[in-house]
């Protein structure tokens, strides 16, 4: 059984990572733009092989590598909400 705050935590840092991978992918995008296709191949397995590697990490120094649903759940939903808050940034009209 894992603790209350060990959970907290993994869902926390878990939200926080996909909020980041998702910004740090938007970015990546940007910047390969103009690569041919295997360079862009390459270099997004690279980026996800070493994203994984963070955040296997980070939940390993975290909680003993204690992969859970909701770990997953989070990250989906930081990533997702990334996306929402930059469409909103957006589409706000300027004064």
């Amino acid at each position: 059984m894992i603790s209350l705050i060990l959970q907290f935590k993994l869902i926390i840092f878990s939200f926080i990572f996909g909020f980041l991978f998702s910004a740090l992918l938007e970015w990546f995008n940007k910047k390969i733009l103009k690569c041919n296709t295997y360079l862009k191949l390459l270099y997004s397995i690279l980026l996800v092989m070493g994203m994984t590697f963070i955040y296997f990490v980070g939940i390993q120094k975290i909680g003993n590598a204690i992969f859970h649903i909701y770990s997953i759940i989070s990250i989906v939903v930081g990533f997702v909400l990334y996306d929402i808050l930059m469409k909103l940034i957006a589409n706000t009209p300027k004064k």
